[in-house]
């Protein structure tokens, strides 16, 4: 039978393949859409976040910007708080707390006002933060808990809304930053300098309905309202009695402290981004000549060593070969030529001295615990039993035991600087030599932190301008075998005649050689050390070392305007540095 064929079956099942492939049309352009759809939607997203990015970006850089800005109105009222700045603003400096009486500063020729600011005007911009109503007014002042008329409190995590009355309680300064008074300064507004009193800094504590406003106080069991003094080591109150911080001579040593300052400052960027910050600074406390208890003569040249040597030659301070001590004084423009005293040359040991040889003599006394007395130690006397040869002095005085402060002595650089062919800028090296008849000129005024000094072959080391002030603080660590100190095989120049134009420092207990000259002006604090003279000649300003062995005839000529005796305000003034040194920094938060 053959197969039977359904025509209208086969057209009917073409039919039906026919509407099935009709009901997809339009699908594929769907799936289109919906994947340009979701490809713009990722798209937008995309640029939005870019937009965002760069937004925060833009906000981050503008704040770090802000940030950065007021840290350098900062740092130029540091730096120009420095007496040793061309555009020094030393005498500008409060005195006292705001709304306290300010005294007149030492060589200055007026009382400055209680509140100090450094203005930074731009070419447009109209800086005035003593006044309400100005873009850039003050608003942190009332939060340091001084009290001037006019100025209400609010709470710690709140701008002031208020400042004090009148205009005599300010005074202003304007930067000399490049660019300062243009377009093109840095976008700080102004700096406050006022002195930091206990209760200076507010903040909030707790939260929700627990949160309180507390003041932060250097000494909780001190009045809110008393100054703060820098130590060296520490903030500590103003003492009761006492007008300024430099009259103070407290702790074990003694030591002469100065004045904490409280520097705001603020910067505004172009598109509105503010930063404030504070900073605590003080200039490091001087060093303080001994004076022994109940006398009025300071030691220039004094012996920390507690030994007493029977044998004479080997006593903590021995003075022989022709040697003689007396003293002038280099303040208002003094010379050795013109103020020379031989009461000013006195001396003094927490041990035993000797003086030796019949030209040799100390023109002012001799402060000292024990003398060699036939062959053994005892307590000081007036006869001359502890000397030889006719040696002559002022007179024997008793002292109790004193002890110096030990400088600190910041980390030294890693560069060795040897017979540099210009001039050496402020700054942190490892060993400098100066070597065969080469001279060395330190840049002034500035601060040198070394490893070792090492002087040979008739070399010289001067300091230019010799007017200003250079500090060189030695570490002393692994100086090859060479004493950390040695000027003995050269020349020192200090052409200025003011010994505290050259100052070293020194914490450790090798040995200090030094070498006599008609412009060796300078003052060495070694406490630990031992010091030895040579060359002869003469020696201006102070030695405080562990001990001194002056064999050679060295004459030593102590600068009396190194004495710490202050009888008015020093604030402007430091005995042994000109550098204020920062003790905190932080953001103000609003």
């Amino acid at each position: 039978m053959g197969q039977v064929v359904w025509p209208f079956g086969q057209a009917k099942a073409q039919k039906m393949i026919i509407q099935s492939r009709s009901k997809e049309q339009g699908i594929a352009l769907l799936f289109c859409l919906m994947a340009l759809l979701i490809l713009t939607a990722i798209t937008a997203a995309l640029v939005i976040m870019s937009g965002t990015d760069t937004t925060v970006n833009g906000n981050y850089r503008s704040e770090e910007t802000a940030f950065f800005a007021a840290k350098a109105g900062l740092y130029e009222a540091l730096d120009r708080m420095q007496q040793s700045n061309p555009n020094s603003i030393a005498c500008n400096l409060p005195t006292a707390l705001p709304g306290a009486v300010q005294t007149v500063p030492t060589g200055c020729a007026s009382a400055p006002s209680s509140v100090l600011y450094l203005i930074n005007s731009g070419s447009s911009l109209n800086v005035q933060p003593w006044t309400a109503t100005n873009a850039y007014v003050d608003d942190e002042l009332c939060h340091e808990g001084f009290t001037l008329s006019g100025m209400s409190s609010v709470p710690a995590d709140v701008p002031c809304s208020t400042v004090p009355t009148g205009s005599t309680w300010y005074a202003t300064v304007s930067s000399n930053y490049p660019w300062s008074g243009t377009s093109a300064a840095l976008p700080y507004e102004w700096v406050r300098i006022n002195m930091k009193q206990n209760s200076s800094e507010t903040y909030v504590s707790g939260t929700g309905t627990s949160a309180a406003t507390t003041s932060y106080s250097v000494n909780a069991s001190g009045a809110a309202s008393t100054a703060v003094c820098w130590t060296g080591s520490g903030e500590v109150l103003l003492a009761v009695g006492d007008t300024y911080c430099e009259q103070m001579q407290i702790g074990t040593p003694p030591t002469a402290d100065t004045a904490v300052y409280l520097i705001t400052a603020l910067a505004v960027t172009p598109n509105g981004s503010r930063q404030m910050v504070q900073a605590d600074a003080a200039l490091p406390p001087p060093l303080v000549i001994a004076t022994p208890a109940g006398f009025s003569d300071p030691d220039g040249f004094f012996t920390n060593a507690s030994t007493c040597s029977s044998s004479g030659g080997s006593a903590p301070f021995v003075l022989s070969g022709g040697a003689f001590v007396d003293g002038y004084t280099s303040a208002s423009g003094g010379t050795y030529a013109s103020t020379k005293s031989n009461s000013l040359g006195s001396i003094g040991s927490n041990g035993s001295v000797l003086i030796s040889g019949s030209s040799s003599k100390v023109g002012g006394n001799v402060h000292v615990q024990h003398i060699v007395v036939n062959g053994s130690c005892g307590p000081p006397a007036t006869s001359d039993v502890y000397t030889n040869g006719g040696a002559t002095y002022g007179g024997v005085v008793a002292i109790g035991s004193y002890t110096p402060p030990v400088p600190s002595i910041p980390a030294a650089g890693t560069a060795d600087v040897t017979n540099p062919s210009t001039p050496l800028a402020p700054g942190s090296y490892h060993n400098i030599k100066i070597t065969g008849g080469s001279t060395l000129t330190l840049t002034a005024p500035g601060t040198f932190n070394i490893n070792c000094i090492t002087m040979s072959g008739n070399s010289i080391l001067q300091i230019s301008p010799a007017t200003k002030q250079v500090v060189i603080n030695v570490t002393g660590t692994s100086c090859s075998g060479n004493a950390p100190i040695d000027l003995s095989g050269g020349t020192v120049s200090n052409s200025s005649g003011i010994a505290s134009n050259l100052m070293i420092n020194y914490a450790g207990t090798q040995q200090v050689k030094l070498s006599g000259g008609s412009s060796t002006y300078m003052v060495v604090n070694a406490p630990n050390a031992a010091a030895t003279l040579s060359g002869g000649s003469d020696f201006y300003g102070a030695i405080v070392t562990s001990t001194i062995s002056d064999t050679g005839g060295t004459n030593l000529h102590f600068d009396n305007a190194l004495k710490t005796a202050p009888t008015s305000s020093t604030t402007t003034a430091s005995t042994f540095s000109s550098s204020y040194t920062t003790l905190s920094l932080r953001s103000v938060p609003y």
